[in-house]
């Protein structure tokens, strides 16, 4: 998708990356009427796909999710541990939806050409230069466009984190994820355990493409993803579900924490970019909405009011950490435990978790896009309580 666009003059935003971050900070500035360009290395939106794409029903209070873009909507969720035990989580009413994240995102990108904005494929940002009244980016392309303000969403990349006067966000693990066709399945299910993922998980999120089934299957872990993938749906109890010769995956980096800074003059990070995901689940679909609104939010006001410094700027950070810095404590808390725990004490875990006093925990107090309160409930429990110190404290 691309949009004509006139490289001259000043524009009012330049955003680097057309992800969800990017493409929502874009479209809720094009919507107040600002000069907005996106800037996308890629050739089309959305691919290639870097995200399983899960959400609930929450996110559409930010951005409508369409029915076109849903593959499917599970009910429930299937963690396994090492030793072969199971727990069902069940959907509690969210309307878990598992998305075509190509197509998700390129609703977004139409959503902004609609409002007004411009969209521009195969530009690739190699370069970008703080000036006292505007910022300059240089594409691969030799094209040099100059805006008042820049917005960071280009995930994590050691290009442009500089420009911040920030390191790259820490700490960072690994994914590699792929689809490929396979037997006809219903419930998500995540495989836990040293061996299938140290550090992290392994995941298989079925769908459909028209009436041929299909799995996405990914890992997130500290090591080599890629391999760690490839033995995982060797596994016996996986390897015959598959119906085709699994394709090379698409490896990322996926940040655990935030960044040390999001913002400096001009320019402001959000999404992946910032180290905005989910600490225990590396989900960053309804973060990088989240972190966009508020940035959009400083930057159309910084912009009225003609003042884009650091100073002005940090009222998006602290936005964003009001709102989701509780959260992001206790969940990379309770993160750090669990990569620690051994493959018996998963079992132990998932043992915990499929009894019936944890379900009815789980089923009043788990929270798709918030962990925080199901953690400090499930903390209660003897069992799980005395597990985790032990493993926090080895």
């Amino acid at each position: 998708m691309t949009s004509d666009m006139d490289s001259s003059g000043l524009h009012d935003v330049l955003v680097v990356g057309a992800g969800p971050a990017g493409l929502y900070t874009a479209l809720r500035m094009a919507e107040a009427g600002l000069d907005t360009v996106v800037l996308e290395e890629h050739a089309e939106i959305g691919i290639p796909t870097h995200c399983t794409g899960i959400v609930s029903g929450e996110t559409n209070r930010l951005y409508k999710v369409r029915d076109e873009v849903v593959l499917h909507r599970p009910s429930s969720c299937l963690m396994i541990s090492p030793g072969g035990r199971v727990a069902e989580l069940e959907d509690p009413g969210e309307e878990i939806a598992v998305l075509d994240r190509a197509a998700f995102d390129q609703a977004l990108a139409a959503s902004v050409l609609e409002a007004g904005g411009v969209v521009r494929t195969s530009a690739r940002v190699d370069h970008a230069h703080k000036g006292d009244r505007f910022v300059e980016v240089a594409t691969d392309r030799g094209e040099r466009l100059r805006a008042r303000a820049l917005v960071l969403g280009c995930g994590v990349t050691y290009r442009f984190h500089g420009l911040l006067g920030s390191r790259l966000p820490s700490p960072i693990l690994h994914t590699a994820q792929l689809e490929v066709a396979a037997s006809p399945a219903e419930k998500l299910e995540v495989h836990v355990g040293r061996q299938v993922a140290p550090e992290g998980f392994a995941w298989l999120v079925p769908f459909r493409r028209g009436d041929t089934p299909y799995l996405k299957a990914g890992v997130l872990l500290h090591g080599d993803a890629r391999a760690h993938l490839e033995r995982f749906l060797e596994r016996p109890s996986i390897a015959p579900r598959l119906r085709e010769t699994t394709r090379e995956p698409i490896r990322r980096l996926m940040p655990v924490a935030p960044a040390a800074k999001s913002y400096d003059d001009r320019i402001v990070a959000v999404g992946d970019a910032a180290g905005l995901t989910k600490p225990v689940t590396g989900g960053g679909i309804f973060y990088s909405l989240l972190s966009a609104q508020f940035a959009a939010e400083t930057l159309i006001e910084a912009l009225a009011a003609d003042d884009l410094s650091a100073g002005r700027l940090s009222r998006y950070e602290k936005r964003w950490r009001e709102r989701l810095m509780p959260e992001i404590r206790t969940s990379r808390w309770f993160r750090e435990c669990l990569a620690r725990l051994t493959d018996h004490e998963w079992d132990r875990l998932v043992a915990c978790l499929a009894s019936d006093d944890v379900q009815s925990l789980i089923k009043r107090k788990a929270k798709f896009n918030w962990h925080s309160p199901v953690i400090l409930s499930i903390l209660k429990q003897p069992g799980i309580k005395s597990l985790l110190l032990r493993s926090l404290f080895r």
